[in-house]
């Protein structure tokens, strides 16, 4: 395997890691959950890493046997609204990053002094408190951050792009956004 196809495999499990922990928690507590296809509510990212903007633009592209996507459906043109929500769904749901992938969820970090829990979407959990939520059913975002920032950087490595300043290496999804029409 080369070191582009080891950097997305490991990129594909930190995915299935939360991914995995999303359905562990919709089935532990399903009536707690209020995030599913039609909200968007919290669907303002407007950057991602070079990695993660290079899985979006292949998916877009059709690489990987996919057929080329269209983007046919309205989308909301103000503020800070994902430019991927159409007809509020996520057209590029598959690839999502791994932000798209965690909020939602109830959060465990070092940011969070005292706390040590914290939920990224208002409407989840409305009858129960974080720490009400069983350890396994949490994501530690300091470990995922720091997995994504270094496969980031090996995939800007292998491709002699300089990402010292992670700020200016973003890139904005509406320049994405516009491969997809």
């Amino acid at each position: 395997m080369d070191k582009l196809q080891t950097i997305l495999a490991n990129y594909k499990t930190l995915c299935d890691y939360c991914d995995g922990i999303w359905q562990r928690v919709r089935e532990t507590y399903p009536r707690e959950i209020a995030c599913r296809k039609g909200c968007g509510t919290c669907c303002e990212l407007q950057s991602v890493s070079r990695l993660e903007a290079y899985i979006i633009t292949a998916y877009i592209n059709g690489i990987d046997d996919k057929k080329p996507l269209t983007g046919k459906g309205k989308r909301k043109r103000s503020g800070h609204i994902c430019p991927f929500l159409r007809d509020k769904a996520c057209v590029i749901y598959e690839v999502r990053p791994i932000i798209c992938r965690t909020h939602g969820l109830i959060l465990r970090s070092t940011d969070f002094p005292g706390a040590h829990h914290a939920g990224s979407c208002p409407y989840n959990f409305p009858s129960l408190h974080p720490r009400d939520i069983a350890p396994e059913l949490t994501i530690d975002i300091d470990r995922v951050t720091k997995n994504l920032t270094n496969l980031n950087m090996a995939f800007c490595i292998i491709n002699n792009i300089d990402a010292k300043d992670e700020l200016k290496s973003r890139v904005p999804l509406k320049e994405l956004a516009l491969l997809f029409g």
